[in-house]
């Protein structure tokens, strides 16, 4: 009886063994371990970090790639600034090298009689044109005592050339001006006796350059002489010829002392009329003072 007991608690207890076995079997067939799951999740964190590596890495490539390309569009930029300010330096220094070295003479021949010498420079003389000179003028426009007044400007023009030393000062029809020095009208005032001053004061040369000069009348043209129309007196001869006027009062007196002053003044013969020269009109003038002037020796 109690063999028979024991044989069925064993074959119980090995019945309980096998069912453990398979349960456990079971077990790890159905669900994975801890570690296996530690396992697969550090995996996943590892692709998950290198999959983010990657991503940094090619943003890096990418702004790289884009840092040269900047650099290199600077630098081909700074080329170009470059290469404009050398043309632009080089085209200058040739405009100084031009304006600074004269041009090459033309090689010499090696025929002797085909060389051409240089050309001499100009050599300037003076030439003198001496006091005392008389100048035959023609007025450009009419001047009249009616009209003119004192500093008033006037113009004519020479009627024959002027030449000193055989050489040509300022050629027939050169400019020449001059100012009213005194008038004295003779329809102003009654028994007056009409005077004019005339004072010739620059001539333009032949080379176009402006003298001073001082020019006063010495006599009439052809045209003028032997007619009733005017004479040239002088300094005290002016005031005697109309120093009679002083008893006609105070006005008189001083036209008188006025006109007394003049060099050369022309002075009608008839008084209370106006003396008036047309133009075209010829004067002979004197120089009171000599010039000199600079020429190109031919």
């Amino acid at each position: 009886m109690k063999s028979q007991r024991l044989g069925m608690y064993l074959a119980s207890c090995v019945i309980a063994v096998a069912l453990t076995g398979c349960a456990r079997e079971d077990a790890g067939h159905s669900s994975p371990s801890v570690a296996e799951q530690k396992a697969a999740e550090l995996e996943k964190r590892e692709q998950q970090l290198a999959e983010r590596e990657a991503e940094v890495k090619a943003k890096e490539a990418e702004q790289e790639a884009l840092r040269l390309a900047e650099a290199e569009a600077a630098e081909r930029e700074a080329a170009k600034v470059a290469a404009a300010k050398q043309a632009a330096d080089e085209a200058a220094a040739k405009r100084a090298a031009a304006k600074k070295v004269p041009p090459k003479a033309p090689a010499a021949t090696s025929v002797a009689h085909n060389t051409t010498p240089p050309p001499a420079a100009p050599v300037q003389v003076p030439v003198e044109v001496r006091a005392g000179t008389q100048l035959v003028v023609a007025l450009a426009s009419d001047v009249s005592t009616k009209t003119a007044k004192v500093g008033d400007r006037f113009e004519a023009r020479l009627a024959t050339a002027l030449r000193s030393d055989d050489r040509l000062v300022a050629p027939e029809g050169a400019r020449i001006t001059g100012t009213i020095t005194e008038v004295v009208s003779g329809s102003s005032q009654i028994g007056a006796v009409p005077a004019l001053g005339l004072r010739f004061d620059q001539l333009e040369l032949a080379n176009g350059q402006q003298v001073a000069i001082r020019g006063e009348l010495q006599q009439l043209g052809e045209s003028e002489k032997g007619t009733d129309a005017a004479k040239i007196i002088g300094g005290a001869a002016a005031g005697a010829v109309i120093g009679h006027q002083i008893k006609h009062g105070t006005k008189g007196k001083v036209i008188g002392g006025i006109l007394g002053g003049a060099a050369g003044a022309l002075v009608a013969k008839n008084t209370g009329a106006e003396l008036q020269l047309q133009a075209g009109s010829q004067l002979t003038i004197v120089l009171e003072q000599g010039f000199v002037v600079t020429q190109t020796a031919t």
